[in-house]
């Protein structure tokens, strides 16, 4: 063995092996990989069911809300929108949740309750003018 051959020797032998225990820690135990997967969808339709009983809240209060707002521009609230969307945001990166994602769900929230808001307005508005006009 030449004094090369000898020096890389023992420099393998010095070194830990980069593959020991690597597989063990990177990857998860396939056999509990499926169980694992029905409990944690068990806790997110657990979750669903909490978020749309909150959303149900929400809608609830903001039908009541529109019952006091008489015109398209109190009902688009601009100013108000980017209020929730900051607060939101802040909300969001504040519990570890990436801030996009709650922004998105958040617009399309708002979004689709202000349609319901402009319909109930219009039914509202309809409804008070008297027949034959």
């Amino acid at each position: 063995m030449s004094r090369d051959d000898a020096a890389v020797s023992r420099q393998d032998a010095a070194a830990p092996d980069a593959t020991v225990g690597r597989e063990d820690a990177a990857a998860p135990d396939a056999a509990a990989g499926p169980a694992r997967i029905a409990e944690l969808r068990t806790t997110i339709d657990a979750l669903d069911q909490r978020i749309v009983g909150l959303l149900a809240e929400r809608t609830r209060v903001v039908r009541e809300l529109t019952v006091h707002k008489t015109d398209e521009p109190t009902v688009r609230s601009l100013d108000r929108v980017q209020q929730v969307l900051d607060r939101v945001r802040d909300l969001a990166i504040r519990d570890g949740m990436p801030p996009e994602v709650a922004v998105a769900a958040y617009r399309a929230l708002i979004e689709e309750l202000t349609r319901m808001q402009l319909r109930m307005l219009a039914e509202r508005t309809a409804a008070a003018v008297p027949k034959g006009q």
